[in-house]
């Protein structure tokens, strides 16, 4: 029971996250992720990012205790998409960590956010 308890406390936060806004690193990059992920589906993230010529490098990771997945790109400054989708496959049920970073030329961090989803169980009551 207290098990149970623990999981609908998680999934009420997960579900009420994205009504509490983005999360924001000096408005350079926000990611968005869905609400509730079960497990072995896949995790979309998506980046904002604000565009200027000093954004070079993104690196976006999801990490758990079990699982630990990241995707580097080159970006090319005041070109780049305002909005970038990464897919981290097939993840594993567990507490996840995701970052976002965006570097200058340099790789000194322009700004970062981090989120945390809940990849629910299947089967867990």
């Amino acid at each position: 029971m207290k098990a149970l308890r623990r999981w609908w406390r998680a999934v009420v936060l997960i579900v009420l996250l994205p009504f509490g806004g983005a999360l924001h690193a000096e408005d350079v990059v926000k990611l968005h992720v869905p609400s509730i992920v079960h497990e072995k589906d896949d995790l979309l993230v998506q980046i904002r990012l604000t565009r200027n010529a000093d954004n070079q490098f993104m690196k976006v990771v999801a990490a758990s205790s079990g699982y630990y997945g990241s995707s580097e790109m080159q970006l090319d400054g005041q070109s780049t998409s305002p909005i970038t989708t990464v897919r981290f496959r097939s993840l594993p049920a567990g507490w996840y960590e995701v970052t976002g970073a965006v570097y200058d030329g340099q790789y000194h961090m322009r700004g970062s956010a981090r989120v945390s989803v809940l990849v629910y169980p299947y089967g867990a009551n």
